[in-house]
């Protein structure tokens, strides 16, 4: 969880998947609105994740009359292939129930940053806004509230899309892409290093992006530890295994600060490579089942190959379970669903990567 104020926006970077969420979401509005002196009541959810969570804290803040409105690129395009894209099916469909027009909900093919969804400052008299804690979020929820630049939407595209392509943007935007590579993974030892950590380089962002250079050098500082990050990601590249037809593993636990984005655009160069799997110490995972297991579809076969088809059958996205994804070619798993179930699927003769 992450806040910053916005061009005086009061702004809450969240995830929601529990009711906990639900909670933190509706004791931040209610704070917001507290010390609100504006003329609207509209509370702005961008690029948030479709879940029953986000449908109950948008019901609730109605209840408390809030006008919500909904924007956000994360629709299902097309049939839903498996229960998680029938579950956010049901939840656009009962978000669009509750909000009426005031739910834009669409795909990343035709909004490939959430940004797009807005003008800039549409909301800077919002009584708050809640983003997903990332750089779309980011770049979405300062633009509503009124900051922005020229390249805002191609940076923005940029940032969510392909980790290799993230430092391809404008050089403002490559600090935030580069600040965001060297974030420490989660740590259960230490919890809150990497939310403190995300929340200064947000903070940062937003200042050099209003001009302050003394926020831009801190960011510019980042850059060494980047190349570094690069170099170590480098060398575990050389040491990917092929564990099964098309899918090569790289082991990083307990590794030196890499650069994922270097790792697996360097994976995805060989010949051989359809899936990365990059065997984890740190991640949400990890801190509960010990190790997680992190996969990415090489972007020529994503619209070819879920990974989906590897785990259980009626599998659910919940890390006490070993498993998170929320898109079919992105996935994370514990040892124990790697190892008896998505790795033998992959290593299956009759398995098509």
């Amino acid at each position: 969880m992450i806040t910053l104020k916005i061009n005086k926006v009061p702004t809450l970077f969240i995830k929601a998947f529990t009711s906990a969420d639900v909670r933190v979401i509706m004791e931040f509005v209610r704070d917001a609105s507290a010390f609100y002196s504006g003329t609207t009541n509209q509370v702005l959810f961008i690029d948030t994740p479709i879940t029953p969570a986000t449908v109950e804290a948008v019901g609730k803040l109605q209840l408390e009359r809030f006008r919500v409105i909904f924007r956000d690129h994360h629709g299902i395009d097309g049939q839903p292939s498996n229960d998680r894209e029938k579950q956010v099916l049901a939840s656009t469909a009962k978000l669009q129930q509750l909000l009426g027009d005031d739910c834009h909900i669409t795909v990343r093919r035709l909004h490939p940053a959430c940004s797009t969804l807005v003008s800039v400052g549409e909301f800077a008299d919002a009584v708050a806004i809640i983003a997903d804690p990332d750089a779309d979020g980011l770049t979405a929820a300062m633009k509503a509230a009124g900051i922005s630049y020229a390249e805002l939407d191609e940076d923005a595209a940029k940032l969510d899309g392909e980790p290799q392509f993230q430092v391809s943007g404008t050089p403002l935007s490559q600090l935030l892409a580069k600040g965001i590579a060297v974030i420490p993974s989660y740590d259960a030892s230490r919890p809150h290093d990497r939310e403190i950590a995300h929340q200064k380089l947000f903070a940062d962002w937003l200042k050099a992006v209003s001009g302050n250079e003394a926020a831009r050098k801190r960011l510019e500082g980042k850059t060494l530890e980047y190349e570094q990050a690069v170099e170590v990601a480098r060398d575990l590249a050389r040491a990917a295994k092929l564990v099964a037809p098309g899918v090569l593993l790289v082991d990083v636990a307990d590794k030196p600060l890499y650069d994922p984005g270097t790792l697996n655009a360097t994976l995805e160069a060989n010949s051989n490579c359809k899936i990365t799997v990059v065997r984890k110490s740190l991640g949400p995972i990890a801190a509960i089942h010990g190790i997680q297991y992190s996969l990415s579809v090489a972007k020529p076969y994503q619209e070819t190959i879920s990974l989906y088809e590897f785990l259980p059958s009626h599998f659910k996205s919940d890390p006490e379970a070993g498993i998170i994804s929320n898109v079919s070619f992105l996935l994370h798993t514990s040892e124990e669903i790697w190892l008896n179930y998505v790795l033998p699927r992959m290593q299956n003769t009759n398995s098509e990567l």
